[in-house]
């Protein structure tokens, strides 16, 4: 493998520091085998600068590396990206304070999407929240900024002074479920995650009614992904018992089956898992979303969860 040396080269790569995060010093090995010590300084797609433990400065085609190499480049890329993501990525424009709403042509589903400058100020990866509403508000169109309630709580004053995040509420067609959308909403999780500094271990559902068994459905299609899901009715399912390890919390109205949701959040906590569970037997389906968004410490407990890895 041969060195570049070219102070133009070496200035220009000192001052890309900003673009890539300097990496601690790691074990660097060539498709030849050959190993040395050295810093990532910066990379595109097809090189890596790397700064020797002697000081010098090689541009190395991926092709040079090992693949674990590459695949290492392609992380600190990635991380790159992500980071510079509030700045100059495809969502950056939209975190503005207020809801933003966003065609469904654009990531095949129409969601709002809200977040405050305070995501850039706090100078970390910051948690997702998706909510997804029940059968009653499936439609082509909304308008911008209504929302069901836990969504319009979190986006609101003190609470989300506490609780900085990004907010995704997506609208499900009509005529179709959340669950026949889980593969577009988990594209849809997946461009967010990877676009902007969202901290994965911090990945949280909500969902009322036919919302509520949306989340369900999602945590069964990743079971070890998601941190946390709040559930309004919908339903729990005995199978998660062995399936999932998202902490759960469940509030469940008097029109749904309650001694079977209590039942699951007992197996579920006697497994070893994160359960809670409140059942209102006098309280009516449709009034249930509201008894989850306005219960004390709901969110808190939402927010403390974090992804076991």
């Amino acid at each position: 493998m041969s060195m570049i040396w070219n102070p133009l080269l070496f200035l220009t790569l000192v001052f890309g520091l900003s673009h890539l995060s300097a990496e601690e010093s790691r074990t660097w090995t060539s498709s030849e085998g050959k190993s040395f010590e050295g810093a990532l300084l910066s990379a595109t797609e097809t090189t890596a600068s790397v700064k020797r433990s002697d000081g010098r400065v090689f541009e190395i085609p991926l092709e040079k590396l090992s693949p674990d190499d590459q695949a290492f480049v392609q992380q600190s890329l990635k991380d790159r990206n992500r980071e510079e993501g509030l700045n100059t990525g495809p969502f950056a424009e939209m975190i503005t304070g207020e809801w933003i709403q966003v065609p469904k042509e654009t990531y095949g589903l129409l969601f709002q999407i809200y977040g405050t400058s305070k995501l850039k100020r706090l100078g970390e990866p910051f948690p997702l929240f998706i909510h997804l509403h029940g059968a009653g508000s499936r439609a082509d169109a909304v308008e911008t900024g209504k929302v069901e309630i836990a969504p319009q709580m979190l986006a609101g004053g003190e609470l989300y002074d506490d609780f900085p995040c990004l907010i995704i509420v997506p609208t499900c067609p009509p005529d179709s479920n959340w669950g026949e959308q889980a593969g577009a909403l988990e594209s849809l999780i997946d461009t967010l995650a990877d676009s902007l500094p969202v901290d994965r271990n911090r990945i949280y559902l909500s969902g009322y009614s036919m919302g509520s068994r949306g989340v369900g459905s999602l945590i069964e299609r990743r079971p070890r992904f998601y941190a946390a899901g709040l559930l309004a009715d919908g339903e729990a399912r005995m199978s998660w018992v062995d399936q999932t390890d998202t902490a759960l919390w469940l509030t469940f109205s008097g029109e749904r089956d309650l001694d079977g949701a209590k039942a699951f959040a007992d197996a579920y906590t006697a497994a070893g898992k994160t359960a809670h569970f409140e059942g209102f037997p006098d309280h009516i389906h449709n009034q249930i979303h509201w008894t989850l968004a306005k219960t004390e410490g709901v969110f808190e407990w939402c927010f403390m969860q974090s992804r076991k890895e």
